[in-house]
């Protein structure tokens, strides 16, 4: 009888072992996964950094790209493809983020009004995204949401500077 008492304890006891060590695993895992967010998130702090240095050291090929239908050396040509290559690249890299739950919605939406501002500030981006698009055959029913959005954005701006063209 003693036995079967001190059985049931220690098996009582085992068991709120267990759950407390569940719970201690739930929290150690709740907290990696905050840690991976923030590293989420800061690493593209830190992406969006190295493209504005980048943009400061080179102010002569954003000035240009900063005007709609700029004419581009072969250098200056180079210059703006690789551009638009890191901007499209950040934006796929948040958006794969924000699907893997690494990023937060917040930053989805984010990464749509930086297109619409890059598009807006950048206009000379504009040939070099159509380089892209063609070469990757994408549209707006491209699987990535943003590539998808970029390029309807495009389209738009360029819609809409023809427009203006042909006002008198």
């Amino acid at each position: 009888m003693k036995l079967d008492k001190l059985n049931q304890w220690l098996s009582l006891l085992a068991n709120v072992g267990v759950l407390v060590g569940l719970v201690f695993l739930i929290a150690e895992l709740n907290q990696a996964n905050r840690i991976a967010v923030y590293t989420a998130e800061s690493t593209r702090s830190s992406q969006f950094i190295g493209m504005n240095s980048s943009r400061i050291e080179n102010p002569e090929i954003i000035a240009k790209l900063m005007q709609p239908d700029p004419e581009f050396t072969d250098i200056e040509w180079v210059q703006a493809l690789y551009t638009a290559r890191q901007q499209v690249n950040t934006w796929i890299d948040a958006e794969n983020a924000v699907i893997n739950g690494l990023l937060s919605e917040t930053t989805r939406r984010g990464v749509f009004n930086d297109i619409d501002v890059v598009i807006a500030e950048m206009p000379g981006l504009i040939p070099a995204w159509d380089y892209l698009f063609e070469g990757y055959k994408l549209d707006e029913t491209s699987d990535l949401e943003t590539m998808a959005y970029l390029f309807t954005a495009v389209q738009k701006y360029k819609q809409d500077h023809a427009a203006q063209q042909q006002e008198p």
